[in-house]
């Protein structure tokens, strides 16, 4: 009786709650980042179980519900998932049928006796979950194929973009044999402060890779004015300033996610967040990528030997840039820039800098 009164309720709240509860293992999988393999073949067990229990206690109310786990095996684009579920939806759709049969869910023929129920009822319905499998199993398979065209062509890109972006890095530093290690330097520092804003790796490595071309602009700038030894005339300095727009009309029309990037951080990684750099974007405008870059340049720069100028200690260097929140950087990347200053030291120990003719294949190695 307590069966038949379950049986009742579960009709009256199917259409209201039954997607609801059999989303419920995905929603562990996806919003909280509950993955693995182990996970995975959890969260199918549990939606054949549930699609099974549902089918027994309202049966052709549900019957959508028999292939719901084949349909969700697809979700995770590999084969094994979909052959899983069906394996173990098998078993169940079998109990589900029986259990259905003792709660006398269908009253009409043939499903009211075992033997009706096993040859118009379970027979039939394993006939077409196994060819719904086997359909499930194909699609998956196009899907696989062309995910991994789609990662070969990505990869692909971004080798290309990389090899761009490590060519010119070298050709602007070729211009300075003092600099030789400063791309390398801002990229890692720049790498430092991605890691304290919670990125993943993936995004890290771009950003810091992008970072290497935030002085490509460089390459138009004469060379007896980026050299000079003395301080820079007020036409001279104007001069300098392009380097930020012409990096950015360099790479702005070249495709690839690396390639736009480093076209936003050629062009503004000379902002301040008080809005009085070369271009005048403040605050949050500026893009977090350039902010982190501008930090690492400024660093790198005073830390280092230059023509005009002697080097600074890296406290010195360090009390400066604190010096310098809420006007020339972003007083939350200045926060964990404080935090993580000895993984600056570490950088600057080991990349220094060589008044030796520039090593630019040893520059660029990881």
């Amino acid at each position: 009786m307590r069966l038949l009164k379950l049986r009742n309720q579960l009709i009256e709240e199917y259409e209201a709650n039954a997607n609801l509860k059999l989303a419920l293992p995905t929603v562990f999988y996806n919003v909280f980042h509950c993955k693995g393999l182990f996970v995975r073949y959890l969260v199918l067990t549990l939606i054949v179980l549930m699609s099974g229990v549902l089918y027994a206690f309202l049966s052709y109310h549900a019957i959508i519900m028999l292939v719901f786990p084949i349909v969700v095996s697809c979700l995770y684009c590999d084969r094994r998932s979909v052959w899983y579920t069906a394996l173990i939806g098998l078993p169940v759709m079998l109990v589900s049928h029986l259990l259905a049969l003792q709660l006398k869910v269908v009253p009409d023929e043939p499903l009211v006796t075992l033997h009706g129920t096993l040859f118009y009822g379970v027979l039939p319905r394993m006939v077409e979950y196994i060819a719904i499998a086997v359909v499930c199993t194909s699609m998956t398979g196009k899907i696989q194929e062309l995910i991994r065209s789609l990662i070969q062509k990505n990869e692909q890109l971004l080798s290309e973009q990389e090899g761009i972006i490590t060519s010119l890095s070298q050709m602007i530093e070729s211009q300075s044999k003092e600099t030789g290690m400063h791309v390398k330097r801002v990229s890692e520092y720049t790498k430092i402060l991605c890691r304290g804003l919670g990125y993943e790796e993936e995004v890290v490595w771009k950003v810091g890779l992008a970072s290497m071309m935030h002085d490509v602009g460089k390459i138009l700038i004469p060379h007896h004015i980026l050299e000079k030894p003395g301080r820079l005339t007020e036409e001279e300095y104007d001069i300098i300033k392009k380097h930020t727009l012409y990096g950015k009309r360099m790479l702005e029309n070249s495709e690839g996610e690396l390639m736009q990037l480093s076209a936003r951080i050629a062009y503004e990684h000379h902002e301040r967040f008080d809005g009085k750099g070369y271009a005048n974007i403040q605050g949050e405008d500026i893009d977090i990528t350039s902010r982190c870059v501008s930090i690492a340049d400024v660093f790198d720069a005073l830390v280092s030997w230059r023509p005009y100028k002697e080097a600074w200690t890296p406290e010195e260097a360090r009390v400066e840039i604190i010096a310098q929140s809420g006007k020339q950087f972003d007083p939350d990347l200045i926060d964990i820039f404080d935090q993580h200053f000895e993984k600056f030291l570490e950088v600057l120990e080991q990349y220094p800098d060589s008044k030796e003719a520039v090593d630019t294949e040893a520059i660029f190695k990881e």
